[in-house]
């Protein structure tokens, strides 16, 4: 009952076709568009995102999974939905669908964090809520041990890819309780989209210099 009555004052369109009922159709699901893996580094094609030979730094990422094409206009209104739109239930839609083997054994996941003032206007944070399903997938605990100290500006709003690193520049710092975490451990950092990949290469510089010894990233987008 009450369910109805959610349902008769909020309907629910789909973000995809505008079809009443759902937030996302299943005819719009098949359709959306899977992304080719690449090199979070230099951004060309990689088998399975392995970080090419050539492109390794000391602090940079191992790896990166990515399932969607961020260029695709349905996945791209999931997401906003989901940022913008306080809907979490269309990330489990887009996660529905999927498992998540890896080769490497992971001691946790690690979602990219908000600032504090962002986070409590939206609610949540919808890197936590990814981490979480994906998490609950692979049987790896999401642990929330990154703290982000000082407010920056959306990286949307900044076209330029120097300008986004220089954002987040210093962002980012490990929770002391959480210290003992990281030291020699296997991590999966969680964001929702890798674009110039600023955050998350900045988060696994500041994962890497407190002794972590394997950083991949999963994204649902780039």
């Amino acid at each position: 009952m009450f369910d109805s009555i959610i349902d008769f004052l909020f309907p629910k369109y789909c973000v995809g076709c505008g079809k009443y009922g759902n937030d996302l159709c299943n005819k719009c699901i098949n359709e959306l568009s899977i992304a080719d893996q690449i090199c979070p580094e230099c951004g060309d094609d990689s088998p399975m995102g392995w970080v090419h030979p050539k492109c390794k730094k000391e602090w940079g990422l191992d790896g990166l999974i990515v399932i969607y094409d961020y260029r695709d206009l349905i996945i791209k209104a999931a997401i906003d939905g989901i940022k913008f739109g306080f809907n979490r239930e269309l990330a489990v839609k887009l996660l529905k669908n999927f498992r998540f083997e890896s080769g490497v054994d992971f001691d946790s996941l690690v979602p990219v964090p908000l600032h504090f003032y962002r986070e409590n206007w939206r609610g949540f944070n919808q890197a936590e809520v990814i981490a979480s399903l994906v998490g609950g997938k692979m049987k790896v605990r999401v642990v929330n041990m990154l703290k982000r100290k000082r407010r920056t500006k959306q990286q949307s709003l900044l076209s330029d890819k120097k300008d986004r690193e220089k954002n987040v520049k210093g962002a980012f710092v490990v929770k002391k309780e959480n210290s003992f975490r990281v030291k020699n451990k296997k991590i999966l950092l969680i964001d929702d989209v890798f674009t110039s990949g600023a955050d998350m290469k900045e988060c696994t510089k500041v994962l890497k210099r407190a002794g972590a010894e394997v950083v991949w990233g999963l994204a649902l987008a780039h």
